[in-house]
């Protein structure tokens, strides 16, 4: 059947009315006024051993100052734990103004607070409560007093130099990431250290670069020396890191030499441009007429050569993002078009390096106001070392992030191979996905960019020859997403939708080398182009060879919708993407997201619609407190004329993406936007808002919001992508006079500080994604063009699909 263009959704003329959000909370619940006092035995003595740590950390940082050092202030800062989640809106200005303490960091969302103590006469409130609560535990002395606050608490600790400083002599490298502690309420000092500490670094000697906005300092060829009495002195460091950062290839082949044997058909014409950040992009391959010959943008070399290895990297990478699976599964053969063009900019020139940054985050910015087209990228480079589980968002992460949301771009990520995988399994195991090494890698956790994990299919016909238990399924290497709600919250404060990857696409997988010993293997693997002219191909296997491929798709929507913006092709290509195939166990289906996201992408089901297949692009934003409505007509066929059966007759996948500006030091907020959606029934905004008792305007039982503020006290992290998928039956769409309701809302947290509320922005954009398809077994024929009648939509690109459409008659 013909392939037709998506429709685009007007949203000025499909909105039918804009109303409020709200929630219906039960009867709070009765609080006793006679309820007996707790016994305060246990956490008395963890709070004596806390402030007895706390009393000899402090005179051993009080000792470890170096006079010689001229630094204007010393701030001490304490580390706490809570009970449970520390609630800003309520509990912020009450630590502030009662015990002296600035909160400055949020962190295991918001369950760990580091703060600084801004007022040491307020601060000793707090020890004396704390000495209070050991007496009343301990001596059982009923006339200690202390500060009702005091009992949420369940450590606490001073930031120490161990804290601080976390590299040793062997991750040292050639660079530190060093990031600073913002003080709102006392900026003043902030700076003065700040000034202090350039100082410092200028009168040693020490290269740097700084970065104030971003909270975040380099420094180039430093000792552990000089970066110890920088940890000791300079009391704005909240954390020194290493940068070291790796190439994501696991292993090589040795394969039949062979020529290239193949030329870019269309280099001529207009194609969407894709940045390549890796090794180089080697100028002696095919690849040379489809990329731009800047040599501008490099830390390790020339970007126009690629001498990483025997095969290169960043040359396949680039291949694979240009060209596409279609030429990679058809072996070159035939007419080679490419899909986009390659600018190569280049981070390493070996495996392994120390990256700046900093100066990552400079070309990526450079590179787009040279080129204002360009707003694809592929990152396979990322950090060495797997994140803990649940540990925060890295600077890195932050700035590739607010990279995208301020330019409107994508960077397609690997999550990173996990080399071990190979020597700690002898088969494929889902099991093995439970131990945290195998989490992702630093930036794979990016919420604006596209994480991508690699499936075992290796791009090649015939028989499957990977260990995998499906072409489908996540390679043993791929790694999974280092969230893990379950391990703090309860069910009710989960986010079903927050995990990564996001998609899986082809990265090859290994084979058995025995029954009982799996190893790099030619007929699992997956041919790609070598920068090696002698060579021509080279087989390979990583998540580095996923990455491009979802690029090269997001370029073919280009090609196909050049007007979308960059969420808008995110949200089709979750949306065409399926765990159809990946069947998971009922012992491993909590780890089916986290390793799989979405699922494995589907080209077919993403570029183009058909005649029984409409896919319906909505873009638009909404402002906080806000819930819009939008109808969605269906044809009157759907119920007048015999179909062949009367439940499912329709399939509604729906996807919402959007992008945000992230905030720093809490890592419960660091998506600070409540956004969630559903269909509902022919109902207005104020009927959708009512108890269900009252009236039901869900369409399914188990259809609801696809995530919850509800909880605003203890509430879960935002997720900004969210999937439903639901079927219609003939009776539903009689019953609403085939009119369903398609709701957005939208809330800002109320978890952030009030300096951060006033410079937020107050309206978000959005994209939503509406696919709906015939799941006849004789199908109609009629369902894109009556929805195209009765509905406010436009066909996207017109004039490409009116002339394909004349090309077919």
């Amino acid at each position: 059947m013909p392939n037709r263009n998506h429709l685009r959704i007007i949203a000025a003329r499909q909105l039918s009315e804009t109303g409020i959000v709200k929630f219906n909370y039960g009867a709070p619940e009765a609080k006793s006024e006679n309820r007996p006092e707790p016994n305060y035995f246990y956490m008395a003595k963890g709070f004596r051993d806390n402030l007895e740590s706390y009393r000899e950390d402090l005179e051993l940082k009080i000792a470890s100052k170096d006079e010689t050092i001229d630094v204007p202030y010393d701030i001490d800062y304490v580390e706490v734990d809570f009970m449970g989640q520390f609630h800003l809106e309520k509990y912020y200005s009450i630590w502030y103004n009662t015990f002296g303490l600035e909160g400055v960091s949020f962190t295991k969302y918001n369950r760990t607070a580091l703060f600084s103590i801004s007022d040491r006469e307020k601060f000793q409130v707090f020890i004396n409560s704390v000495e209070g609560l050991i007496n009343r535990g301990l001596e059982n002395d009923e006339t200690a007093s202390f500060n009702k606050n005091i009992r949420f608490v369940k450590n606490f600790k001073l930031l120490t130099l161990s804290d601080v400083l976390k590299v040793n002599a062997e991750s040292l490298g050639n660079v530190v990431v060093l990031k600073t502690i913002e003080l709102p309420a006392n900026q003043e000092v902030e700076n003065s250290i700040i000034e202090a500490l350039e100082f410092y670094l200028t009168d040693h000697i020490l290269d740097y670069n700084i970065d104030r906005e971003n909270n975040r300092l380099e420094i180039y060829d430093a000792t552990l020396e000089e970066l110890t009495a920088i940890a000791q002195n300079f009391d704005i460091i909240e954390s020194i890191t290493s940068s070291l950062s790796g190439v994501i290839s696991p292993g090589q082949y040795n394969v039949p030499n062979r020529d290239f044997g193949f030329e870019v058909s269309n280099t001529d014409e207009e194609l969407p441009l894709i940045g390549i950040l890796d090794t180089g992009i080697s100028m002696q391959t095919p690849l040379a007429s489809i990329t731009v010959q800047d040599d501008t943008f490099n830390l390790g070399g020339n970007p126009l050569i690629d001498e990483y290895g025997n095969h290169g990297h960043g040359t396949m990478v680039g291949a694979l993002a240009a060209l596409g699976r279609r030429n990679h599964l058809n072996n070159f053969q035939g007419e080679v078009n490419a899909d986009a063009k390659l600018l190569s900019i280049k981070l390493l020139g070996n495996s392994n390096g120390y990256l700046s940054e900093k100066k990552v985050l400079e070309m990526l910015y450079d590179a787009k106001t040279k080129y204002p087209h360009l707003s694809i990228f592929v990152l396979t480079i990322c950090y060495n070392t797997h994140k803990s589980t649940n540990e925060m968002f890295s600077n890195y992460t932050y700035e590739l992030d607010k990279f995208a949301h301020k330019t409107d771009s994508l960077i397609f990520i690997s999550t990173g191979n996990n080399d071990y995988a190979l020597n700690e399994n002898i088969n494929y195991d889902l099991e093995y996905f439970t131990n945290e090494h195998t989490n992702l890698n630093t930036p794979a956790d990016s919420m604006n960019n596209v994480t991508v994990g690699a499936a075992a299919d290796g791009l090649y016909s015939g028989v499957f020859n990977g260990i995998s238990s499906g072409k489908e399924f996540p390679t043993i290497y791929s790694r999974k997403d280092h969230v893990d709600l379950a391990a703090i919250n309860s069910v009710k404060k989960r986010n079903k939708n927050l995990f990564k990857p996001d998609v899986l696409e082809s990265g090859g997988d290994y084979g058995f080398y025995n029954p009982t010993t799996i190893d790099f293997m030619d007929n699992a693997a997956m041919t790609v182009l070598s920068s090696n002219p002698a060579m021509g191909y080279t087989k390979e296997v990583g998540t580095s060879l996923a990455a491009p491929l979802v690029a090269n798709l997001a370029a073919q929507l280009k090609i196909a919708y050049p007007d979308l913006k960059s969420q808008t092709l995110k949200a089709l290509i979750v949306n065409g993407a399926t765990l159809k195939s990946i069947v998971y166990p009922d012992a491993h289906k909590t780890l089916l997201n986290r390793t799989s996201g979405y699922g494995l992408i589907d080209a077919d089901q993403t570029i183009f619609s058909n005649e029984n297949n409409a896919t319906m692009v909505l873009e638009d934003s909404i402002k906080s407190e806000e819930q819009k409505i939008y109808p969605i007509n269906f044809p009157d066929y759907l119920v007048s004329t015999p179909l062949g059966k009367n439940n499912g007759i329709l399939k509604v996948t729906a996807t919402l993406c959007f992008s945000f500006l992230p905030l720093q030091h809490n890592q419960l907020t660091y998506c600070p936007i409540h956004m969630a959606f559903s269909v509902y029934r022919n109902h207005t905004s104020e009927e959708i808002n009512r108890v269900q008792k009252e009236l039901n305007s869900k369409l399914r039982s188990n259809l609801t919001w696809s995530q919850s503020a509800r909880d605003k006290a203890t509430p879960a992290p935002y997720s900004n992508v969210q999937k439903l998928t639901f079927n219609v039956d003939v009776s539903l769409l009689r019953n609403e006079e085939r009119t369903f309701k398609l709701a957005v809302q939208a809330r800002l947290s109320n978890q952030i500080m009030a300096s951060q509320v006033e410079n937020y922005p107050k309206e978000f954009n959005f994209s939503l994604v509406l696919k709906i398809e015939e799941t006849l077994k004789v199908n109609t024929g009629r369902l894109y063009d009556e929805l195209r009648a009765i509905n406010s939509v436009e066909v996207i690109n017109v004039a490409e699909a009116e002339a394909d459409l004349e090309g077919e008659v």
